[in-house]
């Protein structure tokens, strides 16, 4: 009858075959034939839609056996199941009464073999080969959606760190102004809370661009040896604030954890991005959000934990794991989670888990996903171990302003953007410097050669069109070797550092900067040369 029950049968290859089938003499000459094409089959038969629908849903299946002429149910239906539920299972039919024209028509609609009921002994070798051709199915179209998916996601990408730089560029106009006309005005103006709203608007939007660019892939800051789990638990109350009320918050913090290396504001930005994505999961309902870290080693292949990515190199690794009791995901959903703006919850939110993924590229590391609808979700962060001593935050030295920020000297400013010059140009002026710009690198490099003798230090954009920083830079240096130049990028630091590696550059001015950070940056660079000529 529909439905029969798993029945195992001693020795042989384990084998999960679903048989559609209204006989049980026949299915049971199926088994026999099976065992003795050297098979452990445990099975299911069922005769009608409704039964298979169940036996799909409950149950993984190697292989669907089917019969072709059955009263209740026919091969076009249960054909027409699988395609419904996109499931690559081989399906054989076995029949004693198809013809050629019925077996070609079932393969059309999706079978992929017949065998005849009088000629069994083809049965185990096509249930072999149509299974091995099913796992190179799988294999080739689980390549293809990893070459779609880093295709998507470096186009993706592209795209946001362009806006990145873009938007960095516009927001230099605004708090580069905005921090000149406060440093303007007297105490008393009543514009001046105006302008710290600007700056402080304009610092948020800021972090939207480190987000982006952390998508990008080119977030990295200031990349040292850190304690994840201290990293973890400096932001811990943070954390507990911004999952909903009904929500329990678990840590558990490894404290003998090796370092990686790492940003530390970027590492506390991806998790807090995991803790609110694991807030939303759960909603107002109540629930728990767990976080926990420890030490993994990744062996090779042959020892590999099946939930670990293929793609990563055995080592140690510091695991992050983020895991929720909230609503969970299907399949669907959980492949386009990592998308720019993707949300289940309403438009215009989603650009988290998007920069956790790009913090973790940038990173080195790997991020896994577990979750089923109903179940919660995990997520796993691995992060490489290096061999360097860990620095906690009292460790790092952020030097200190100087108070007097007036200087003398010429300052030749080399943007494309227009909004930039004019920002920088004002705050140098403002801080006492006589000051010559130019849009390109081409119209930079002439005006350098005839005033170089003039030029004290020169303000150099990264990115332009035409000549680029780099090649500016070279033709720079090759009129006068000891000009000082401070690169200034959208993008971070990093970027810079590996385009200019060894090349001798003064100093990196990250954009968006005030007027205040920009003359901090001049003067550190003259300071370094006075230093070099005294010494």
């Amino acid at each position: 009858m529909d439905g029969t029950a798993l029945k195992p049968v001693p020795t042989g290859d384990p084998l999960n075959v679903l048989i559609i089938e209204d006989s049980e003499d026949d299915t049971d000459l199926l088994l026999l034939e099976l065992k003795r094409g050297g098979f452990e089959p445990s099975y299911r038969r069922v005769e009608t839609g409704a039964g298979l629908v169940d036996a799909l849903e409950y149950q993984k299946w190697d292989v669907v056996l089917s019969d072709y002429s059955m009263p209740r149910f026919t091969v076009g239906e249960a054909l027409t199941i699988l395609h419904q539920r996109k499931l690559d299972i081989p399906f054989l039919v076995v029949s004693a009464t198809i013809v050629d024209e019925q077996a070609v028509a079932a393969m059309k609609a999706g079978a992929h073999d017949f065998v005849m009921k009088d000629r069994l002994a083809r049965l185990a070798p096509a249930i072999r080969r149509e299974i091995k051709e099913c796992e190179v199915r799988r294999e080739r179209r689980s390549l293809e959606e990893q070459i779609r998916q880093s295709q998507r996601l470096e186009s993706l990408g592209l795209l946001a760190g362009g806006v990145a730089h873009d938007f960095n560029n516009l927001l230099t106009g605004i708090l580069g102004n905005a921090s000149l006309a406060l440093d303007v005005l007297d105490p008393p103006e009543p514009a001046r809370s105006m302008l710290e709203n600007i700056i402080h608007a304009g610092e948020r939007a800021a972090d939207l661009t480190r987000q982006l660019l952390a998508y990008a892939g080119k977030g990295r800051f200031f990349i040292r040896p850190v304690n994840v789990s201290s990293l973890v638990r400096d932001i811990s109350d943070l954390m507990r604030t911004s999952v909903p009320r009904k929500v329990d918050f678990e840590l558990t913090l490894e404290d003998d954890l090796p370092p990686v290396e790492a940003d530390s504001t970027q590492v506390q930005q991806l998790v807090m991005n995991l803790v609110l994505n694991a807030g939303e999961a759960i909603g107002e309902q109540s629930g728990t959000v767990e976080i926990n870290t420890r030490l993994e080693e990744i062996q090779t292949n042959g020892g590999r934990k099946p939930d670990v990515p293929a793609e990563m190199k055995p080592g140690r690794y510091v695991c992050i794991e983020v895991r929720d009791s909230g609503c969970g995901m299907d399949d669907a959903t959980r492949s386009q989670i990592f998308d720019p703006f993707f949300s289940t919850k309403f438009t215009g939110r989603g650009l988290g888990l998007a920069a956790a993924l790009g913090i973790v590229k940038s990173h080195n590391g790997h991020i896994t996903v577990e979750s089923a609808t109903g179940r919660g979700s995990k997520f796993r962060v691995y992060l490489p171990v290096t061999q360097s001593g860990a620095i906690t935050h009292q460790d790092l030295d952020h030097g200190t302003s100087p108070r007097n920020l007036t200087g003398t000297g010429t300052i030749l400013i080399i943007d494309d953007e227009e909004v930039v010059r004019t920002t920088a140009r004002s705050a140098l002026e403002r801080y006492g410097y006589k000051v010559h710009e130019t849009k390109n690198g081409a119209d930079g490099v002439e005006l350098f050669g005839k005033l170089q003798n003039e030029i004290s230090l020169v303000l150099l954009d990264l990115t332009m069109p035409g000549m680029s920083g780099e090649e500016t830079y070279e033709h720079l240096k090759k009129i006068r070797a000891d000009v000082p130049v401070v690169v200034s990028s959208g993008y971070d630091e990093m970027e810079a550092s590996r385009r200019f590696a060894g090349k001798g550059v003064s100093g990196f001015l990250k954009k968006p900067y005030t007027a205040e950070l920009l003359a901090e940056r001049i003067r550190d660079c003259f300071g370094k040369a006075e230093h070099r000529m005294r010494a």
